[in-house]
């Protein structure tokens, strides 16, 4: 008798469990943004802005991004942050995936 009730209660379990499996597949959250991202201008960005933008751009280099733009009339690429002191090339290769979804470039009047 207790094996008979131990297998009605473990069959039930078994075939609810591909069921419970759907619902939770079907609930899942998308990994899809609901918020528009807002990607910063290079070269009209303040110290507060760019402070922190990207993970290693701390206080100094968001410092010495606005010196070389201000020395060289702007940014005309992404890539020109190579140029930047402190930051270097290898800033740019290993961060460029963020660097493209935080940063944009317009033309400075």
């Amino acid at each position: 008798m207790k094996a008979k009730y131990i297998a009605v209660v473990l069959s039930l379990f078994v075939t609810t469990l591909p069921v419970h499996a759907t619902i939770a597949k079907q609930s899942a959250p998308s990994k899809q943004p609901s918020v528009a991202v807002h990607k910063i201008d290079l070269n009209k960005a303040d110290l507060t802005t760019l402070t922190g933008s990207v993970k290693g751009i701390g206080k100094k280099r968001a410092e010495a991004i606005i010196a070389y733009r201000q020395s060289h009339h702007g940014f005309k690429s992404l890539e020109e942050l190579a140029e930047v002191k402190g930051l270097g090339q290898h800033f740019v290769d290993r961060n460029r995936e963020k660097l493209n979804e935080v940063f944009v470039i317009h033309k400075m009047e």
